[in-house]
């Protein structure tokens, strides 16, 4: 059985699943679903065409899925998609997708967004990621798994993160982040493998010694990115892990952190 406050309000059209729970004075539009389990704090607005999965938390004071703040020309509104167990803490902002990008902002599972975190449009967040207090993702950011963005990170428009990567705290991110690493500054710069990320992820020495070596190779043996490239092809052709950092270094279209 859900439990809705007598001061919420939810307009005609508004679908909730089993063992809701909705907070005092929350909003839920018409075209919102909270799947089972879903729980809505006090002062949280709901709105536009908006699906959260099961067990999510959204704490009080959050606004998720209003129009995107595009400045110029109007833009038609799309939808914003958020998964299971996620957590949302207080205060976050969630903007709906836009005719701008594939129409839709999506979340995966069982992320974790602190106070205050900021996601604007058309952006795409994997899952198992932490985005700390006020962190600010611009319109159609990519965010990888097990990412983990440290206090006060932004992030430019259009930047894809790749898996497990680390930013400091204060970082500015302007160019793709690549797999696997850390990054710190403001425009923010590599400083080395997210090795606490790795670990967490189960990911062995020897496969971390890998990675290692190929973001020497990268970043730090003195040979020109296409030739660090080409010799990680045939070095470490039998390392899934190099050849996903190889494909996304081949797929960045604003150059990668370095």
């Amino acid at each position: 059985m859900s439990r809705i406050h007598p001061t919420a309000v939810l307009e005609p059209g508004a679908k909730v699943g089993e063992r809701v729970v909705i907070g005092p004075f929350a909003v839920l539009g018409g075209d919102v679903v909270l799947e089972d389990e879903v729980e809505v704090g006090s002062h949280s607005v709901l709105a536009g065409v908006l699906r959260v999965g099961r067990g999510t938390r959204i704490f009080p004071g959050c606004v998720i899925g209003t129009e995107p703040q595009i400045v110029g020309e109007a833009s038609e509104i799309g939808g914003l998609e958020i998964g299971r167990d996620n957590v949302i803490r207080e205060h976050v902002v969630i903007h709906a997708g836009s005719s701008r990008g594939d129409g839709s902002t999506r979340i995966g599972d069982e992320n974790y967004l602190l106070n205050n975190v900021h996601v604007a449009h058309d952006c795409t967040i994997g899952s198992k990621c932490v985005l700390t207090s006020f962190s600010a993702l611009a319109g159609h950011v990519v965010i990888e798994d097990h990412v983990v963005l440290g206090a006060m990170t932004g992030v430019h428009q259009f930047v894809h993160v790749g898996e497990s990567a680390f930013s400091a705290a204060n970082s500015m991110l302007s160019k793709d982040v690549p797999p696997f690493v850390s990054v710190a500054g403001d425009r923010a710069r590599f400083v080395g493998l997210n090795r606490v990320g790795l670990a967490r992820r189960g990911f062995s020495p020897e496969v971390v010694a890998v990675i290692k070596h190929a973001y020497h190779l990268l970043f730090k043996s003195g040979l020109r990115l296409e030739q660090a490239v080409e010799t990680l092809s045939r070095e470490c052709k039998g390392s899934s892990e190099v050849m996903r950092v190889l494909a996304f270094i081949g797929r960045a279209e604003r150059g990668v952190v370095r």
